[in-house]
C-alpha cells in the first residue's frame, strides 16, 4: 500500500509540473484559470516600475512583461499593454478600469484615497500586481498562479535570466570569453540572420539604441528595444512594440529594407553596414541628402568615412544655402556620426569577448 500511495504522489507531482511547464509554452492548464469569466477574453496592464536605459537593477520591464504575458498565456486571455512607467496616475487608471493590473514595487504606497477600491497580489522579489478590490475571480486567479510559478525552478531560471550580470568587465579584466550579453540573446540571434549581420553587431545596435530595455522611449514616440516609431513597425505588421521579439522583429526588418538599398546601389559590404547603421539614426532621406551633397563636393559619396568628414559642410550657410537638392536642409550630423562610431565600438567590444 505504501509503493502505491508513493506511485499515486508521483504521479500527482509529474500532473503539476507538467501544468506548470505548459505555462511557458501558452498552454492553459484549466486548474489555474477556474473562476476567471469565461467571457472575458482580454487583460490590459500598466507597468509602474521604473527601469530606464541605465538601470542597475536589472531588466525589470523585461521581467515584468514576461511575467505577465506569461499569466495571460495561462488564462487564456490576450494582454494589452497601457504604457510603462508613464506620468498617468496609475491608481487612477486602475479605478477608472483603464487598465486591469498595474505592476508596481511591492514598497509603493497606495494613495488613502484608492485604499478602499485597490489591492495587491502576493508578492514576488521586490513587486505585486495591484489590481481592483471589486475583481475578485481575477486575484485568485493571479495569485494562485504566483504562488504555484514561484515555486518553480522555471522561475528561477527567469529571475537568474533577468537579474543576472551582463557586464563584460570582468571577462575584459581576465581576458575571457562569455556567451551571454542581454536576456534577449536568442531572439537576437534567430533575427540577425536576415540581415547576414553576426548577432553582435546587431546587439550593438540594440544596446546603443535602449540599452536592452523593453520600456525606453523617446520623445518622438520612438519604442522598445530597438526604439521603433509606431508607423514604421506597422509597416512589418507589428503592433506590440512592448514585445520584445516583435520589437526586434521590426526593427531588423527595418534594417534589412535599408541595408538593400545601400546593397543595390553598388556600395561595398562594410560600407553597406555603415550607411545603414547611419540611415537607421537619421533616416533614409536625410542620409540621401548626405550622399547627394558629397557627391556635389566632388567626393566619394560610397565610402561612408569621407562622407562624414563631408557632412559638417552641411551646417554652413554656404553650403547649404544654394544646394536646392537637399531636401532637409541643414544637418549638423554629430549624432548620427557618432551613432555609426559607438555602434561598431561596441560591436568590437563585443567580439573580443563574446563567443560567436
Amino acid at each position: 500500500m505504501r509503493r502505491a500511495g508513493r506511485i499515486v504522489i508521483s504521479i500527482a507531482a509529474i500532473f503539476l509540473t507538467g501544468c506548470i511547464f505548459r505555462i511557458w509554452e501558452g498552454m492553459r492548464p484549466e486548474f489555474l484559470i477556474r473562476g476567471l469569466s469565461p467571457d472575458r477574453d482580454t487583460l490590459t496592464a500598466s507597468i509602474n516600475i521604473r527601469s530606464g536605459m541605465y538601470t542597475s537593477k536589472g531588466f525589470l520591464t523585461g521581467f515584468q512583461y514576461t511575467m505577465l504575458t506569461g499569466v495571460a498565456d495561462t488564462l487564456g486571455v490576450d494582454m494589452g499593454f497601457a504604457g510603462v512607467y508613464e506620468r498617468r496616475d496609475c491608481w487612477q487608471m486602475l479605478a477608472d478600469s483603464t487598465v486591469d493590473i498595474v505592476a508596481v514595487n511591492a514598497s509603493d504606497t497606495l494613495p488613502d484615497s484608492y485604499a478602499d477600491g485597490v489591492t495587491l497580489t502576493m508578492q514576488f522579489r521586490d513587486y505585486a500586481w495591484a489590481v481592483r478590490r471589486t475583481d475578485h475571480s481575477l486575484l485568485y486567479a493571479l495569485n494562485r498562479w504566483l504562488g504555484t510559478l514561484t515555486h518553480m525552478p522555471e522561475y528561477a531560471g527567469m529571475e537568474s535570466r533577468f537579474f543576472r550580470s551582463y557586464s563584460l568587465e570582468p571577462y575584459i579584466e581576465a581576458g575571457t570569453m562569455t556567451d551571454r550579453i542581454s536576456p534577449y540573446d536568442e531572439i537576437v540571434r534567430t533575427y540577425s540572420p536576415l540581415l547576414g549581420w553576426d548577432w553582435r553587431l546587431l546587439s550593438a545596435v540594440i544596446f546603443k539604441e535602449s540599452r536592452f530595455s523593453v520600456g525606453a522611449y523617446s520623445r518622438r514616440g520612438a519604442t522598445g528595444l530597438m526604439q521603433v516609431m509606431r508607423s514604421t513597425a506597422a509597416t512589418y505588421g507589428v503592433t506590440d512594440l512592448f514585445d520584445p521579439e516583435d520589437n526586434i522583429k521590426a526593427g531588423t526588418m527595418h534594417l534589412r529594407r535599408i541595408e538593400k538599398r545601400y546593397q543595390n546601389m553598388g556600395f561595398d559590404s562594410v560600407n553597406v553596414v555603415k550607411f545603414t547603421l547611419a540611415a537607421y539614426n537619421a533616416g533614409e532621406s536625410r542620409i540621401e541628402d548626405c550622399i547627394n551633397f558629397t557627391l556635389d563636393q566632388g567626393r566619394d559619396f560610397t565610402d561612408w568615412e569621407t562622407v562624414a568628414q563631408t557632412i559638417p559642410l552641411m551646417a554652413e550657410p554656404e553650403y547649404y544655402e544654394d544646394a536646392d537638392f537637399l531636401r532637409h536642409g541643414r544637418f549638423r550630423g554629430r549624432e548620427t556620426i557618432q551613432y555609426v562610431e559607438d555602434v561598431l565600438s561596441k560591436y568590437e567590444e563585443y567580439l573580443s569577448v563574446i563567443k560567436r
